[in-house]
């Protein structure tokens, strides 16, 4: 039983710090995005045939001269200032329902990874995970045995803050390692003519 107790905290510590190291919020997008493709979002889906839409009706217009053909560039400006409104809408009533799911997501993982971790300390918090020479660590016994567990022992709440801190210690170590060794090269010169060109289609984005 001790050992399975162990086992099963450090198993939860492993998890929590994953979780963590992922990010409550790009695992709340991630399963946004597999929650629009599995369900058929109808606003996600209505928003991606405007985008197109918008996008060919953008290069359709630009073949069009304003000077020579000017009723069929207005018609189709004004066709293109409709997409454009649709999609503004669209996305903003897509950015409120993605929030709130969102939220509620994170919310449960929250609730899920914290509540786990009170309920095992709480229901067990006097039970030992397992027993240490005294003469080993006879300084501090009393601490490594807090709140309640049996002298001698190592307390729910003294191994799970050790595999908990280990845990971190490690992800830490496995970020820094998957660094590029180079770091930031900077932005690359020359490319500001971009960036109008960028800032025009990034709504659309």
């Amino acid at each position: 039983m001790f050992a399975f107790l162990a086992v099963s905290i450090l198993v939860l510590e492993v998890l929590a710090a994953a979780v963590d190291a992922i990010g409550y919020g790009a695992i709340a997008a991630a399963l946004w995005a597999t929650y629009c493709r599995a369900t058929g979002n109808r606003k996600a889906a209505e928003r991606l045939e405007l985008k197109s839409s918008i996008m060919v009706l953008r290069r359709d217009l630009r073949a069009v001269s304003s000077v020579d053909e000017f009723a069929r560039w207005a018609k189709m400006r004004r066709r293109l200032d409709a997409l454009s409104a649709s999609f503004e809408t669209v996305s903003s009533d897509l950015a409120v329902e993605r929030t709130a799911f969102e939220l509620y997501v994170n919310m449960v993982l929250r609730g899920v990874v914290y509540g786990l971790r009170a309920a095992v300390n709480m229901y067990n918090y006097r039970v030992p995970v397992f027993y240490v020479p005294a003469s080993w660590f006879y300084p501090v016994l009393w601490f490594l045995s807090l709140p309640a567990a049996p002298m001698g022992s190592v307390s729910v709440t003294v191994w799970a803050f050790a595999c908990n801190r280990v845990c971190r210690r490690g992800v830490a170590i496995f970020n820094r390692a998957m660094q590029p060794v180079g770091g930031d090269q900077g932005s690359v010169p020359g490319n500001s003519s971009q960036g109008s060109v960028a800032s025009n289609s990034a709504r659309l984005h």
